[in-house]
């Protein structure tokens, strides 16, 4: 599985270089905004079991499930060989593209995004308090901050609390921690909030049956009980 895995990753990696000399010989690699992200992390192993977020029951949002590269190459205008660190999330996105070409946001649209444009400039850029993933991964929802991630799964569990700073690779549950309970509290009240303002009622997957078999089957169908099934982005 790992040779598979590394294969795949050697060959988009040509073939990103196909890209890239595509434009330098048309010359048109300085002015061409260049975006390489994805749309999931994915476990080789860690924390034993191989996938993403749907690679396990119940389904985890581990940091290595969650987190996306995202690299952004424009020499004309961007800055090469610089990192940031603020936060931003993949809904992100499209309000940062449409900034960045100088469009406006599509009107009447309850959209979760905002730009991190000034992250690509260089410019200080705080980015979110917070990042709500924002993925009908069924009754598992996440929130995290720069230091903290609490994972909530309806109805009754099991929840999780990481300590990021302190426990990068998420060993230590503390969920049951009296000493963290108001924290809970606070972002899984941040958590709902969020969900009530953008989540479509028809397509709430807190209460649909998703589970780990979504590595093994189509997207799309019914599930066992006659159900549709719904992937949501």
């Amino acid at each position: 599985m790992l040779k598979g895995y590394f294969a795949a990753v050697t060959a988009m990696d040509l073939d990103m270089g196909r890209i890239l000399d595509k434009l330098e010989n048309q010359n048109i690699r300085d002015n061409t905004l260049v975006v390489f992200t994805s749309d999931n992390g994915f476990s080789c192993g860690h924390h034993g079991f191989w996938g993403k977020g749907n690679g396990t029951y119940p389904i985890n949002m581990y940091e290595n499930s969650v987190r996306i590269p995202f690299l952004v190459s424009h020499p004309d205008r961007i800055a090469q060989g610089v990192a940031q660190n603020a936060m931003c999330s993949a809904y992100d996105f499209m309000p940062t593209l449409l900034d960045y070409v100088g469009l406006s946001l599509p009107d009447n649209h309850n959209l979760p995004g905002q730009s991190f444009l000034p992250s690509l400039l260089g410019q200080t850029d705080t980015g979110r308090e917070n990042v709500i993933i924002y993925d009908e991964y069924g009754p598992t929802r996440m929130v995290r901050t720069d230091k903290w991630k609490y994972v909530h799964r309806y109805p009754e569990g099991p929840n999780e609390l990481y300590n990021l700073q302190n426990d990068p690779d998420e060993r230590t549950n503390l969920v049951d921690d009296p000493t963290h309970q108001n924290r809970i509290a606070e972002m899984r009240s941040t958590l709902e909030d969020w969900f009530t303002q953008y989540v479509h009622p028809e397509k709430d997957g807190q209460t649909l049956p998703v589970t780990g078999g979504g590595q093994l089957r189509p997207v799309g169908g019914t599930w066992e009980d006659g159900s549709e099934a719904f992937i949501g982005h």
